[in-house]
């Protein structure tokens, strides 16, 4: 199955994909939020790119409950599925932000470089957390659920 995540910002979104046997989430692209171009953006590369299914990061505290940007992050999945007619589910996003800053840093990202592949690299940590979590419950690839 290949996945688009979105790491949902009121500026900004990162995109990444899934291979198609879920094996790897990769950074793509870092978008301006232009709210209703952006979804039409997002549907065309949908098509384009063969996605079969969406996956949103949705911002939640360390305690689980939602933070004050996840109904947007939610309201903005919600639209891009029902625009798409593709399959949604939302990951918490907690501290993928941070986890992507350290694995860029690790790899060697300079600073300012680190700084544009953020969004796409957090995308890619909320992908990869959907993935790993479908592999421990032994979905396969070529299922939804």
């Amino acid at each position: 199955m290949r996945w688009l995540a979105l790491d949902h910002g009121t500026k900004k979104i990162g995109l990444a994909f899934s291979d198609e046997l879920e094996i790897l989430a990769s950074p793509f692209e870092v978008w301006p939020q232009e709210e209703v171009r952006t979804l039409e953006r997002l549907a065309r590369l949908c098509r384009e790119e063969g996605v079969q299914a969406l996956c949103v990061g949705l911002p939640r505290h360390k305690d689980g409950a939602e933070s004050a940007t996840a109904p947007a992050a939610r309201a903005f999945g919600e639209a891009l599925a029902q625009r798409t007619g593709l399959p949604l589910r939302f990951v918490n996003e907690h501290l993928s932000s941070a986890e992507a800053e350290r694995l860029l840093r690790e790899r060697g990202v300079k600073p300012e470089k680190r700084k544009l592949l953020l969004d796409a690299a957090a995308a890619a940590v909320i992908l990869d957390e959907l993935l790993e979590d479908r592999r421990a419950k032994g979905i396969p690839a070529s299922s939804l659920d």
